[in-house]
């Protein structure tokens, strides 16, 4: 009976030991659902961490691509703006050349106008010179043939003839004399 009557402080300590002994089983299990789960997490930790550099490298790779196109874009862009600059340049200075010319030529166009005119004022007063002369001739050449023709009836074929010869050779010098200046001038 003494079997029977187990001391409660002995029923006590087996409870607590098999009670112990449920915790430590529980506790190894847990303990390992514990590791096998942090194993799982590494792991997926690992592939997201490989994933991850897997994608920053195709960023990078796509990030270096559109560097590459956009710095040939830009590049392009800027070598169309220089070509433009260096085009604007050399119209600046075809323009100035033109200028230049047009200013020379208009120099010389004043001058041709300036000789031009020089020389129609000069042909003008050689031409008023000539009329007046040549209208003041035929005055005194008739003055000269009135009287001429009262005095001598007998002498009228000598003397018509020597009147004819001088106004002749005065016209002559005058109108040689009026070609030669304005050449001159």
């Amino acid at each position: 009976m003494t079997n029977k009557k187990m001391d409660p402080v002995a029923l006590i300590r087996k409870e607590i030991e098999s009670l112990e002994a449920k915790v430590e089983q529980l506790r190894d299990r847990l303990m390992v659902d514990a590791n096998k789960a942090i194993d799982k997490a590494k792991a997926q930790a690992e592939r997201a961490r490989e994933k991850l550099k897997a994608e920053q490298a195709k960023l990078g790779e796509l990030q270096k691509k559109a560097k590459a196109k956009m710095d040939s874009r830009i590049q392009k862009q800027v070598d169309r703006a220089h070509s433009a600059v260096e085009s604007a340049k050399e119209l600046e200075l075809d323009a100035k050349a033109v200028m230049i010319m047009a200013k020379n030529q208009l120099a010389e166009l004043k001058g041709d106008y300036q000789r031009a005119k020089a020389l129609a004022k000069a042909a003008q007063d050689a031409a008023k010179s000539f009329d007046s002369k040549t209208k003041a001739a035929p005055k005194k050449a008739a003055a000269k043939k009135a009287p001429a023709k009262k005095p001598a009836a007998k002498k009228v074929a000598a003397k018509k003839a020597p009147a004819k010869k001088a106004p002749a050779k005065k016209a002559a010098p005058k109108k040689a004399a009026a070609k030669k200046a304005a050449p001159k001038q």
